[in-house]
């Protein structure tokens, strides 16, 4: 058997090896016909490709460079390099690469992702118009597409261009009549545009048309947290609230989406003063499919977010009794049955008549509560931040202080870094002797950061922090100068605070 016979075997049980998932067989197979035949350009594809599932990307991409190599005449190939490199986040080399294919041709269903990857990436890299011309050459070739419309508007949005994007949003509702994403695209843009009242009548109109999933009350929590935004007005908060508990109990949650949830709530307890319930709302968040299924409630009494009137009532039916005529012309369905011949006895027999049957009632939403649930970074970082803010409204100090060693641990800078400030303020607090040298720690920490990273804002303003909580008041004022103006000012504004508050001591 020659070489070439070999190697097109040991393809041929490569790529099925890869479509049963088994990449670590394709991959050896790949290289067992690349030994044989070094210049065969698809023993380095399927490579390429086996080694793309095991997310291998620096490896894919030199595999599939050298089947470039082997067939520089082939789009093909320069697609699988372009898709490769922009998986692995080299876009200009992807860009590069797409274009040739672009040029030499590909198969049809190469060139619609090469379109569409196109338009993904000059979106990331802020090209809009680029974009919204590739995503509709994608479009061209395969016809309306959800995915294609969701990208569409998004983009119309980053350009300001509403009714594009209102448009977008429209034809994603035609595509998706019973999917929330056509309504949640459209409330999007009209909340990024200001348009509250308008974003209210889109989240009704998705309560009428579409099922209701999280996603939709999550937009309603959203909404109201947008109008305290405008109006100061915290009773938004607890209609946030209610929104959040009518999610849980009617759109059969994941456990994820409980946890976000919980989250969520704690947050706007959290911002009503109310550490106590923070407390319990975070305490679920750990424990999401117990809570859940034990009935846990975020609000005691949750009200309907919207009850239709009489007045709308009558719109729906007359709505519908317009669409009966648009069906049969000038007969309603009584008039089309009754100018149906009847029988010798006058009646209609001969139409399907159903008993009706008692219907069992459904089974009530349970998470699983075997598996345990694994947090992520974000979780943690979260439910921590809202413990320490709960315990500092309780005063609680000795609660705040091991948070805050628990976010000093996190990956996270942000949360490490706050996570320091608060176990050196939680023992000034307590009146710990340590306090005095903990500050002067976290202060030369914070100036280290800032040797390292002069950019790093977030260690200026919280060092200005520690030397307004010590009494070093010009230097807290000296650091400020560092910052923007807007940023100047809620510390200046804390800075003077401290000053009065250590006056009264």
């Amino acid at each position: 058997m020659s070489d070439t016979t070999k190697a097109s075997s040991l393809l041929s049980v490569s790529r099925l090896a890869f479509l049963n998932q088994q990449n670590d067989t394709a991959l050896n197979l790949a290289k067992e016909a690349i030994n044989l035949e070094p210049s065969n350009p698809d023993a380095y594809k399927c490579a390429g490709n086996a080694l793309m599932s095991l997310e291998r990307y620096d490896e894919a991409i030199k595999n599939y460079t050298h089947a470039v190599k082997n067939d520089p005449n082939n789009g093909n190939r320069y697609f699988d390099l372009g898709f490769a490199q922009a998986t692995d986040g080299r876009l200009a080399d992807a860009m590069y690469n797409l274009a040739i294919a672009d040029e030499l041709g590909c198969i049809p269903e190469n060139m619609v992702q090469l379109y569409n990857l196109l338009g993904i990436i000059c979106f990331d890299i802020g090209r809009y118009d680029d974009a919204l011309i590739n995503l509709d050459k994608a479009e061209q070739m395969i016809g309306i597409d959800a995915d294609i419309l969701q990208r569409k508007a998004i983009i119309h949005g980053m350009k300001n261009d509403l009714p594009s994007g209102i448009n977008a949003a429209n034809q994603l509702k035609l595509v998706t009549p019973s999917d929330y994403i056509g309504y949640k695209v459209a409330y999007k843009l009209l909340v990024q545009a200001g348009r509250l009242d308008e974003a209210e009548k889109e989240l009704e109109r998705a309560r009428e048309y579409a099922t209701t999933s999280m996603d939709y009350y999550e937009d309603c929590m959203n909404l109201e947290i947008e109008r305290y935004h405008a109006d100061g007005s915290k009773d938004h908060f607890n209609a946030a609230l209610a929104a959040i508990e009518q999610g849980l109990r009617t759109a059969r949650p994941t456990v994820s989406e409980a946890v976000e949830s919980y989250i969520n709530a704690a947050e706007l307890y959290l911002q009503l003063e109310d550490p106590e319930k923070t407390i319990d709302c975070l305490k679920a968040a750990e424990n999401p499919a117990g809570a859940f299924n034990n009935g846990f409630e975020i609000v005691v009494s949750t009200p309907e977010l919207h009850t239709p009137s009489e007045y709308e009532i009558e719109a729906m039916i007359e709505s519908d009794q317009e669409m009966i005529a648009e069906r049969f012309g000038d007969y309603g369905l009584e008039e089309l049955v009754e100018s149906s011949e009847a029988d010798e006895d006058g009646g209609h027999e001969f139409l399907t008549d159903l008993e009706d049957e008692p219907q069992p009632a459904p089974a009530p939403h349970k998470l699983d509560e075997s598996k345990k649930y694994e947090f992520t970074q974000e979780n943690k970082d979260q439910i921590c931040r809202l413990y320490v803010g709960a315990y500092t409204q309780k005063r609680d100090y000795n609660k705040v202080l091991d948070y805050a060693k628990k976010m000093q641990a996190s990956k996270n800078v942000h949360s490490s870094y706050v996570g320091k400030y608060t176990e050196a303020n939680a023992m000034k607090e307590l009146g710990s002797p340590a306090a005095a040298s903990k500050y002067e720690e976290t202060i030369k920490f914070f100036r280290n950061a800032m040797i390292k990273d002069p950019t790093d804002i977030l260690a200026v303003t919280l060092r200005v922090q520690c030397y307004a909580d010590i009494g070093s008041y010009a230097e807290a004022e000296e650091l400020c100068g560092l910052l923007s103006k807007e940023m100047q000012e809620p510390l200046l504004e804390k800075i003077n605070e401290a000053k009065v508050g250590g006056g009264d001591s």
